[in-house]
Protein backbone atom coordinates (compact mmCIF):
# COMPACT_ATOMS: atom_id res chain seq x y z
CA UNK A 1 0.00 0.00 0.00
CA UNK A 2 1.41 3.40 -0.94
CA UNK A 3 0.90 6.22 1.82
CA UNK A 4 0.65 9.54 0.87
CA UNK A 5 0.52 12.37 3.25
CA UNK A 6 -2.03 15.11 3.01
CA UNK A 7 -1.58 16.74 5.98
CA UNK A 8 0.20 19.37 5.03
CA UNK A 9 -2.50 20.23 2.35
CA UNK A 10 -4.78 22.71 2.43
CA UNK A 11 -8.16 22.15 0.57
CA UNK A 12 -10.29 24.76 -0.96
CA UNK A 13 -12.52 26.09 1.22
CA UNK A 14 -14.93 25.99 -1.67
CA UNK A 15 -17.32 22.51 -2.22
CA UNK A 16 -16.42 22.48 -5.70
CA UNK A 17 -13.27 23.06 -5.64
CA UNK A 18 -12.60 20.90 -2.69
CA UNK A 19 -14.33 17.99 -4.67
CA UNK A 20 -11.99 18.58 -7.59
CA UNK A 21 -8.62 18.66 -5.48
CA UNK A 22 -9.09 15.03 -4.06
CA UNK A 23 -10.32 13.65 -6.94
CA UNK A 24 -6.79 15.19 -8.75
CA UNK A 25 -4.96 13.57 -6.28
CA UNK A 26 -6.87 10.27 -7.09
CA UNK A 27 -6.15 10.98 -10.84
CA UNK A 28 -2.35 11.03 -9.87
CA UNK A 29 -2.57 7.36 -8.42
CA UNK A 30 -0.29 4.11 -10.46
CA UNK A 31 -2.37 1.86 -12.46
CA UNK A 32 -2.78 -1.73 -10.96
CA UNK A 33 -1.61 -5.00 -13.26
CA UNK A 34 -4.27 -7.24 -12.11
CA UNK A 35 -6.15 -8.45 -8.97
CA UNK A 36 -5.06 -9.14 -5.35
CA UNK A 37 -1.42 -8.25 -4.83
CA UNK A 38 -1.52 -6.73 -8.16
CA UNK A 39 -3.85 -4.03 -7.10
CA UNK A 40 -2.53 -0.25 -6.68
CA UNK A 41 -3.70 0.58 -3.36
CA UNK A 42 -3.54 4.17 -1.45
CA UNK A 43 -3.58 5.30 1.84
CA UNK A 44 -3.95 9.12 1.99
CA UNK A 45 -3.33 10.17 5.64
CA UNK A 46 -5.67 13.12 6.03
CA UNK A 47 -4.80 14.25 10.04
CA UNK A 48 -2.55 12.80 12.66
CA UNK A 49 -4.81 12.78 15.99
CA UNK A 50 -3.10 14.25 19.24
CA UNK A 51 -3.00 10.36 20.33
CA UNK A 52 -1.03 9.28 17.12
CA UNK A 53 -3.90 7.94 15.45
CA UNK A 54 -3.81 8.62 11.79
CA UNK A 55 -7.34 9.56 9.83
CA UNK A 56 -7.02 8.41 6.50
CA UNK A 57 -8.55 7.64 3.53
CA UNK A 58 -8.05 4.40 1.65
CA UNK A 59 -8.40 3.58 -1.82
CA UNK A 60 -9.81 1.61 -3.86
CA UNK A 61 -12.78 1.51 -1.88
CA UNK A 62 -14.32 -1.72 -3.89
CA UNK A 63 -17.45 -0.61 -4.26
CA UNK A 64 -17.27 -0.18 -7.68
CA UNK A 65 -18.02 3.93 -7.45
CA UNK A 66 -14.90 4.93 -9.32
CA UNK A 67 -13.59 7.65 -6.83
CA UNK A 68 -15.35 6.45 -3.87
CA UNK A 69 -13.05 5.89 -0.87
CA UNK A 70 -13.05 4.69 2.42
CA UNK A 71 -12.27 6.68 5.65
CA UNK A 72 -10.76 5.06 8.39
CA UNK A 73 -8.46 5.71 11.94
CA UNK A 74 -5.85 3.84 12.70
CA UNK A 75 -6.48 1.90 16.16
CA UNK A 76 -10.24 3.23 16.66
CA UNK A 77 -12.88 0.82 16.76
CA UNK A 78 -16.45 2.17 15.22
CA UNK A 79 -18.40 -1.02 16.43
CA UNK A 80 -17.36 -1.41 19.89
CA UNK A 81 -20.38 -2.61 22.30
CA UNK A 82 -22.64 -2.62 18.55
CA UNK A 83 -24.53 -6.58 17.84
CA UNK A 84 -24.96 -7.73 14.53
CA UNK A 85 -28.38 -9.08 13.61
CA UNK A 86 -27.58 -12.38 15.28
CA UNK A 87 -26.75 -10.35 18.25
CA UNK A 88 -23.11 -11.27 18.66
CA UNK A 89 -20.73 -8.37 18.67
CA UNK A 90 -19.66 -6.86 15.42
CA UNK A 91 -16.39 -7.38 14.23
CA UNK A 92 -14.01 -4.42 15.02
CA UNK A 93 -14.18 -1.61 12.15
CA UNK A 94 -11.54 0.85 11.37
CA UNK A 95 -14.21 2.86 9.26
CA UNK A 96 -17.14 4.78 10.76
CA UNK A 97 -20.49 4.35 9.35
CA UNK A 98 -22.98 7.24 9.11
CA UNK A 99 -25.07 5.52 11.77
CA UNK A 100 -21.59 5.15 14.50
CA UNK A 101 -21.16 9.08 14.18
CA UNK A 102 -25.24 9.52 14.48
CA UNK A 103 -24.94 7.61 17.57
CA UNK A 104 -22.64 9.10 18.83
CA UNK A 105 -23.79 12.55 18.24
CA UNK A 106 -27.25 11.73 19.71
CA UNK A 107 -25.03 10.53 23.30
CA UNK A 108 -23.39 13.68 23.53
CA UNK A 109 -26.47 15.66 22.76
CA UNK A 110 -27.95 13.87 26.09
CA UNK A 111 -24.62 14.34 27.98
CA UNK A 112 -24.54 18.07 27.65
CA UNK A 113 -27.15 19.93 25.21
CA UNK A 114 -25.08 22.92 25.42
CA UNK A 115 -21.54 21.71 24.71
CA UNK A 116 -23.49 19.35 21.90
CA UNK A 117 -24.88 23.10 20.20
CA UNK A 118 -21.12 24.20 20.47
CA UNK A 119 -20.04 21.24 18.56
CA UNK A 120 -23.05 21.45 16.03
CA UNK A 121 -21.99 24.96 14.86
CA UNK A 122 -18.49 23.05 14.48
CA UNK A 123 -20.10 20.53 11.95
CA UNK A 124 -21.74 23.90 10.41
CA UNK A 125 -18.62 25.43 9.40
CA UNK A 126 -16.90 22.28 8.21
CA UNK A 127 -20.71 21.49 5.59
CA UNK A 128 -19.61 25.46 4.44
CA UNK A 129 -15.71 23.74 3.82
CA UNK A 130 -14.53 25.87 6.57
CA UNK A 131 -12.40 25.07 9.32
CA UNK A 132 -13.59 24.65 12.81
CA UNK A 133 -12.90 26.83 15.36
CA UNK A 134 -12.83 24.53 18.66
CA UNK A 135 -11.78 20.99 17.97
CA UNK A 136 -11.94 20.26 21.62
CA UNK A 137 -14.89 20.02 23.28
CA UNK A 138 -14.67 18.08 26.72
CA UNK A 139 -17.34 15.31 26.25
CA UNK A 140 -16.98 12.26 28.51
CA UNK A 141 -18.68 9.53 25.91
CA UNK A 142 -17.87 8.50 22.43
CA UNK A 143 -15.12 9.49 20.61
CA UNK A 144 -13.33 12.51 20.94
CA UNK A 145 -15.05 15.66 19.37
CA UNK A 146 -12.18 16.39 17.13
CA UNK A 147 -12.08 12.82 16.22
CA UNK A 148 -15.64 13.17 14.54
CA UNK A 149 -15.37 16.19 13.47
CA UNK A 150 -12.65 15.10 11.25
CA UNK A 151 -15.04 11.93 10.53
CA UNK A 152 -17.92 14.16 9.39
CA UNK A 153 -15.88 16.40 6.94
CA UNK A 154 -14.41 13.45 5.47
CA UNK A 155 -17.53 11.68 5.09
CA UNK A 156 -19.17 15.07 3.79
CA UNK A 157 -16.46 14.94 1.35
CA UNK A 158 -17.26 11.23 0.39
CA UNK A 159 -20.60 12.11 -0.10
CA UNK A 160 -19.49 15.07 -2.19
CA UNK A 161 -17.37 12.91 -4.30
CA UNK A 162 -19.73 9.45 -5.09
CA UNK A 163 -22.88 11.83 -5.23
CA UNK A 164 -22.24 15.19 -6.70
CA UNK A 165 -25.09 14.91 -9.22
CA UNK A 166 -27.77 14.18 -6.32
CA UNK A 167 -27.40 15.58 -2.93
CA UNK A 168 -23.79 14.99 -2.09
CA UNK A 169 -22.99 16.07 1.37
CA UNK A 170 -26.44 17.34 2.67
CA UNK A 171 -28.10 13.69 3.31
CA UNK A 172 -25.91 13.26 5.83
CA UNK A 173 -25.36 17.07 7.30
CA UNK A 174 -29.29 16.98 7.35
CA UNK A 175 -29.50 13.64 9.28
CA UNK A 176 -26.93 15.40 12.19
CA UNK A 177 -29.31 18.67 12.04
CA UNK A 178 -31.91 16.56 12.78
CA UNK A 179 -30.40 14.59 15.96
Amino acid sequence: MIEVDLTEVNFSQNREEFRKEIITIFLEENPGTGKGANTSRYKYVVRVLPNGNKVYLSRPANFNNGFDFTLNVENTNFNAGLLNKKGSAKRASTRPTHENILADLRNKKTENTTLYNSFITQVELIYNCKNPINMHLAFITGHSSELLLECIKWLFEEQDVTYWNYSGRAMFYNAIKNI
